[in-house]
């Protein structure tokens, strides 16, 4: 069994360089493709309190939290991962590496055993250092080949989801 496990920001973003009012994030767009291609329930994690709608107030909050080593409190996750075997993990990349919301999950969360399919995106960098911490942060996990899809072509993702997860088959 898999499940789609996210952290999207809602409101505005940066799309092509320019702030853009979104009703939905960008890795929220990729996580929805990846969980109905893989019949996987979708969790997405929230939070507490919620990031600022306001794109720049949201990076200045992300840095704080990176530089500080901060962990954001979550809303409790409902979905059971105990019998999920693989774990598909979405963020945006934030400063060159996971946001601190995917962290505090992940300290959070017994991913030991679990094989782990990241998935990013970006507008630009990237994967950054990502998987490079989730290697350290997730000893015990399968850590597999991720999909890094830059933000301002997230409509148009569909193939390279596609192509990816086609090469998991």
């Amino acid at each position: 069994m898999s499940v789609v496990v996210y952290f999207s920001h809602d409101g505005e973003t940066l799309l092509d360089g320019k702030h853009q009012q979104v009703s939905f994030g960008n890795t929220e767009v990729v996580a929805k493709t990846i969980a109905r291609l893989v019949d996987g329930e979708l969790v997405k994690l929230m939070p507490k309190p919620v990031y600022p709608v306001d794109y720049q107030a949201t990076l200045a909050r992300a840095k704080q939290e990176m530089k500080a080593s901060q962990f954001p409190e979550i809303m409790p996750v409902k979905h059971d991962l105990k019998a999920d075997e693989v774990i598909y993990l979405g963020y945006p990349i934030w400063w060159g590496t996971l946001p601190a919301v995917i962290k505090t999950f992940i300290r959070q969360t017994d991913l030991k055993g679990k094989t782990v399919y990241p998935f990013c995106t970006h507008e630009g960098s990237g994967f950054g250092r990502s998987i490079q911490e989730l290697q350290q942060l997730l000893p015990d996990s399968d850590i597999q080949k991720g999909l890094a899809v830059r933000g301002s072509r997230v409509t148009c993702a569909q193939c390279a989801v596609n192509n990816w997860l086609g090469q998991k088959v």
